[in-house]
């Protein structure tokens, strides 16, 4: 009885084992039946890239905006109200174009007393010279009178000379008139001291007042250099930016009234994004995009503060200018970042994403097939696109969106040629 039923369990294990192979048969021949064939393209309409490696320089694109490169910010030289405006904003301006006027009645009355100050001053000082030149004319007319009163002493001593070596005039006629020639030559000698002297002091009383007409006439120049200011120019030529006064205002002194910029000699003011920013130096090549070709410029400077994810980079340009560019128009370009040697890229078609891996396929070794492969791609740098990871050199990469047959790692193609 034992030996019954051990056939008989030996029997159903054997029945379910064929059972399960039959079932696991059938499921396999019917999804061999409903699986399509490998997928097979025409080669022709096909997008065909071809991997290529060599130096390259990397160059990110970023935006901003073309700006005056010399600006003027006009302040206003003192209190004051605006009594006349006679352009406005936009206007074009050159250097000494009158841009507004200002009204300070105080300030002129400065310039009117400092005027007349200074008018009375000259006056004097004419009437000083005047004094002196007298005073020296009186000197030397003194002196003249004591030069006669000498050459008359003179002529005293020597007829008394002779007429005593002829014995005809006493000894003491002659000492007489000796002494008198002798203290006359010294109260010249006094005489031309003291007219020294008064020269002296003649030239530092004029010198002293001299320094005052001076200084008088710095001050009428300040004052005059104010009330000149109050007629506002525009400084540089270009255009008038801004204008933040209205007629009537009253303004105070050093408040901002308008701004100037230049607008035929440009800058361009670029946005670099924060990630790239330590990659940029100063003096990095920049090509700017305009549609009568690119234009070269150089970094000069970058801003050491960050706003919304963005430092400024100032751009000068190395050659003129198109002539219809204005400030504040916007830019797109180029900033180179570096280098690259023997890198892998691609020309960049519609499709390929910079900076991120993507499914695609490639030309395999069997040219009638298509290998799918993922491929990482790097920086965008002008027309090329980085290849980090997932290709070769000479390998030639299908840019079409074949997204549909991603189930597939081969597909077949209908020509060998592409």
């Amino acid at each position: 009885m034992n030996i019954n039923i051990e056939k008989t369990t030996k029997l159903n294990k054997v029945k379910i084992a064929l059972i399960v192979a039959a079932l696991i048969l059938l499921a396999s021949i019917s999804y061999f039946a409903v699986q399509p064939a490998v997928p097979q393209l025409n080669a022709s309409t096909l997008n065909v890239v071809t991997v290529q490696q060599g130096d390259i320089d990397i160059m990110t694109p970023v935006y901003g905006q073309y700006a005056s490169r010399y600006e003027r910010l006009i302040s206003a030289p003192a209190v004051g109200q605006v009594s006349e405006i006679y352009l406005r904003a936009g206007a074009d301006v050159e250097a000494d174009t009158v841009i507004a006027k200002l009204t300070n009645p105080d300030l002129e009355q400065q310039f009117f007393e400092a005027q007349a100050k200074l008018e009375r001053m000259h006056s004097e000082f004419a009437a000083f010279k005047f004094q002196k030149q007298n005073e020296q004319l009186t000197f030397q007319a003194e002196l003249a009178d004591i030069d006669s009163q000498i050459q008359s002493a003179k002529l005293d001593v020597d007829v008394n000379q002779r007429l005593s070596e002829q014995g005809i005039a006493a000894k003491i006629d002659l000492e007489r008139a000796t002494l008198k020639y002798q203290q006359l030559k010294k109260r010249l000698e006094f005489a031309i001291y003291r007219f020294e002297k008064q020269k002296e002091m003649h030239k530092l009383e004029l010198q002293q007042q001299q320094i005052l007409l001076t200084q008088q006439q710095k001050q009428v120049d300040l004052v005059s250099n104010k009330v000149t200011a109050l007629t506002i120019i525009a400084g540089i030529a270009g255009t008038l930016q801004r204008l933040d006064i209205e007629l009537g205002q009253r303004v105070s002194q050093g408040q901002a009234m308008a701004r100037v910029g230049s607008k035929s000699q440009l800058m361009a003011k670029l946005n670099i994004p924060q990630r790239i920013a330590e990659r940029i130096t100063l003096g990095a090549r920049v090509e700017l995009k305009h549609p009568s070709g690119m234009l070269k410029g150089t970094v000069k400077q970058l801003t050491s503060v960050v706003e919304n994810g963005f430092i400024i980079a100032e751009v000068h340009l190395s050659e003129p200018l198109p002539t219809n560019l204005r400030p504040a128009q916007p830019v797109n370009a180029l900033v180179f970042v570096e280098r690259k040697e023997n890198a892998l890229y691609v020309s960049q078609q519609p499709g390929l994403k910079p900076l991120g891996a993507q499914l695609l396929y490639k030309h395999s070794a069997n040219q009638a097939q298509l290998q799918q492969q993922e491929i990482t791609f790097g920086e965008l740098t002008g027309k090329d696109l980085l290849i980090t990871a997932g290709a070769n050199a000479g390998e030639k990469i299908i840019t079409n969106d074949l997204s549909q047959w991603h189930t597939y790692s081969h597909l077949a193609l209908d020509t060998a040629k592409l």
